[in-house]
């Protein structure tokens, strides 16, 4: 079964991520903008239509103190799902929201102890929602666990950093990062 959405739904930013999304030979993709940047609810929108097309696009998102995730972004898929009258497509538990035409999944947990991070082969994706939060190991870590797939991503939304800022130093000056320009912010991806 297809839904068509309103194209209107979506900004610039979300055809980018969509192509990145389904892409292959991209591992990492950086989202970053300021608080009302709408990369979290861009995110979202690509993450919902994309579990309601494909089989197997399980997610796995994590912030790194489990106790903000009820109040952020489960709530923006929640949101989602009810503005756009998806409710009948999705069962949505805390923690977990089940796409019922595909059976495509998408846990929430906390990463209060990098430790924890176990079991991530059956993922398409994890998102590291204000990666800037978590400490380098934890990257480090996801890194090593997220294996066992092809195509499996990891994607990471965080507000502008300082400039002694882990990921500012230990990713992005060190990597060869790729810089797609929107009009709403800016994806980058290695």
């Amino acid at each position: 079964m297809q839904i068509d959405f309103n194209p209107d739904l979506f900004n610039d930013l979300y055809w980018h991520l969509k192509e990145d999304l389904d892409n292959p030979l991209i591992r990492y993709i950086w989202m970053y903008g300021g608080s009302s940047a709408s990369k979290t609810y861009t995110y979202v929108q690509s993450d919902i239509t994309a579990l309601l097309e494909h089989k197997n696009e399980n997610v796995m998102v994590l912030r790194k103190y489990s106790v903000d995730i009820k109040d952020s972004i489960y709530s923006d898929y929640v949101k989602i799902i009810n503005d756009w009258n998806l409710q009948e497509y999705f069962k949505c538990q805390i923690n977990y929201i089940e796409c019922l035409l595909t059976g495509s999944y998408i846990r929430f947990r906390g990463l209060d102890d990098s430790e924890k991070i176990k079991g991530l082969a059956n993922f398409k994706r994890v998102v590291l929602e204000e990666i800037s939060q978590f400490d380098e190991v934890d990257l480090k870590q996801i890194r090593k666990r997220l294996r066992g797939r092809e195509n499996q991503q990891i994607v990471g939304l965080f507000n502008p950093i300082d400039e002694t800022h882990w990921l500012k130093i230990n990713v992005f000056d060190k990597e060869n990062l790729i810089e797609v320009k929107t009009d709403t912010n800016i994806t980058s991806k290695y």
